[in-house]
């Protein structure tokens, strides 16, 4: 694999945990019950720690 490739993976992995993340925002607000609303929330922090880390990898790349 390619240093680009690389690259290019880590900003689909990316761009693939921020849509995730808005899903599970979304399944925060559109939850029945507080249990619900906990999981979701949850998970919400659990992918924007990884796309966050994500940001911090390859904003390294740039600086």
């Amino acid at each position: 694999m390619s240093e680009n490739s690389i690259w290019d993976a880590l900003e689909s992995a990316r761009d693939k945990a921020k849509e995730r993340e808005q899903e599970e925002m979304q399944r925060v607000e559109d939850a029945d019950n507080h249990e619900q609303q906990r999981a979701a929330s949850s998970r919400v922090a659990a992918r924007q720690a990884v796309r966050e880390t994500l940001d911090d990898i390859l904003a390294q790349r740039e600086g």
